[in-house]
């Protein structure tokens, strides 16, 4: 499951990504190129400034994903988790860290017709 989100997405031009990959399919790339897609459509669809992610300290495979898109660290949230005191470490990507990485090719078709579903219009910069 890859999953991107916004707030106030036409003021801010920031998303959140949000992924999940199943042990058994972990390890073989799946997951960067989850990440990668929703990276590509963000920045290079919608003209994203920057995104957001973040992940648990245990959760290395995440952490790793992140690094290897680009990116940097963005300080640490406390949650509680199963009743436990557990950190995220936030993490962050700018729009032109992403322009200078080397990337996963992607295209994306069709996405005009859908720009208002994202608060966008035809006419909107990317």
């Amino acid at each position: 499951m890859q999953e991107i989100s916004a707030r106030d997405y036409r003021v801010l031009r920031q998303i959140s990504s949000l992924s999940w990959l199943g042990l058994r399919h972990q390890g073989r790339g799946l997951g960067t190129e989850m990440r990668a897609a929703g990276l590509h459509l963000a920045f290079a669809g919608l003209g994203a400034a920057e995104a957001t992610s973040g992940a648990f300290d245990d959760n290395a495979p995440s952490l790793r994903v992140s690094e290897k898109l680009g990116y940097e660290p963005d300080g640490i949230e406390r949650l509680a988790k199963n009743g436990q005191v557990t950190t995220t470490r936030r993490l962050r990507l700018s729009r032109a860290r992403w322009e200078k990485s080397d990337r996963i090719p992607v295209s994306i078709t069709g996405l005009q017709p859908c720009l208002p579903l994202f608060g966008l219009q035809e006419h909107d910069e990317p």
